[in-house]
C-alpha cells in the first residue's frame, strides 16, 4: 500500500508542476497579446486617411469607447437599391457608420474638417 501512496503522491506533485508551468505559459501569452494588440492600435492611430465628404454624405463625426479601445464613428447615408426592374431603379437612404480608429488629434482634425465642409455646404 506505501507503494501506491508514494507513487500517487509523485502524481500529485507532477500534476501540480504541469499546471504550474501552463499558468506560467498562459500569462506570457496574455503579455504577448497585449504587446501585440497595443502596437497594432499605435499603428492604426497613426495611419492617414482622405474622406471625400460630398461623396460619403456624412452627417456626423462621434467619438466613442468600446471597451479598452476609443474609436471616430463618421455617421453618413448611403442610398442603396430596394426595388429593381428593367427600367426603373427605386433607391432608399440608408444610415451607415464608417469606423476609424485613430488618436483624439486625428478625431479632431477630422471634426474641423467636417465642419468646414458643412459650413461650404451651406453657402
Amino acid at each position: 500500500m506505501s507503494w501506491f501512496k508514494e507513487r500517487n503522491e509523485e502524481v500529485n506533485s507532477e500534476v501540480a508542476s504541469l499546471k504550474e508551468n501552463v499558468r506560467i505559459l498562459e500569462e506570457r501569452i496574455l503579455a504577448m497579446n497585449a504587446e501585440k494588440e497595443n502596437s497594432l492600435v499605435k499603428e492604426m492611430a497613426n495611419a492617414s486617411f482622405a474622406i471625400n465628404w460630398d461623396s460619403m454624405k456624412a452627417f456626423s463625426v462621434e467619438r466613442m469607447r468600446e471597451g479598452a479601445v476609443t474609436k471616430t464613428i463618421i455617421g453618413y447615408i448611403l442610398e442603396e437599391p430596394v426595388v429593381v426592374s428593367e427600367d426603373n431603379v427605386t433607391t432608399k437612404d440608408v444610415v451607415r457608420e464608417w469606423t476609424l480608429y485613430c488618436s483624439i488629434e486625428t478625431h479632431e482634425k477630422l471634426v474641423a474638417e467636417f465642419n468646414e465642409w458643412k459650413k461650404g455646404k451651406k453657402k
